[in-house]
């Protein structure tokens, strides 16, 4: 499945909405409305094994914006993951804007594959986070309660994957800059 990324929520969503509802727009500042005000009303998947929208996206987006002490860092990347995130569920909804036709299951696994890249995103990266943030973001998902579901232990394992080669090599310089003091 191909993904379009815009530039904006709320210019993703005005073009989405065009026609289907003016609560569709997004503020320009990172908001988790849209989840249950545009996505769940396009896709009504409740109740269904496929639901994603309030008991997943809408959970962990109102978890993260209300997250206390990220770093300025921190703060950029959650932005631009919510943001992310919000921007590649809406080509996936469905273009009649008709909650009927919506195929819950693959909008839930277009929604879960879409995480990994968006918490990674070049620039933007959680890899690049100080560890006082990695400590902040995984007890806000609950690292046990995330191993149980395999949708969200892939996840862990794929953003692992990417991240432990930069945080190694951040690791190696910062030992290498110690070592450089200890020596003069």
């Amino acid at each position: 499945m191909k993904f379009f990324f815009f530039p904006s929520v709320a210019m993703a969503l005005l073009i989405f909405s065009f026609g289907a509802s003016a609560q569709c727009a997004n503020s320009a500042t990172p908001s988790c409305g849209v989840y249950e005000s545009c996505f769940a009303k396009l896709c009504n998947c409740k109740n269904t094994p496929g639901e994603y929208f309030i008991s997943y996206g809408k959970r962990y987006c109102e978890t993260f914006l209300n997250l206390p002490g990220l770093s300025d860092r921190g703060t950029i990347w959650r932005n631009s993951t919510l943001r992310c995130l919000q921007e590649t569920i809406v080509p996936i909804l469905p273009v009649d804007g008709k909650a009927e036709t919506c195929d819950c299951p693959s909008i839930q696994i277009a929604a879960f594959d879409a995480h990994v890249a968006c918490y990674t995103a070049p620039g933007k990266s959680i890899c690049n986070l100080p560890g006082s943030d990695w400590v902040l973001v995984l007890n806000a998902v609950g690292p046990v309660a995330s191993l149980k579901d395999s949708k969200s232990r892939k996840q862990l394992l794929e953003v692992a994957k990417i991240c432990l080669p930069i945080v190694a090599s951040d690791a190696k310089e910062y030992v290498r800059r110690i070592i450089q003091v200890l020596q003069k």
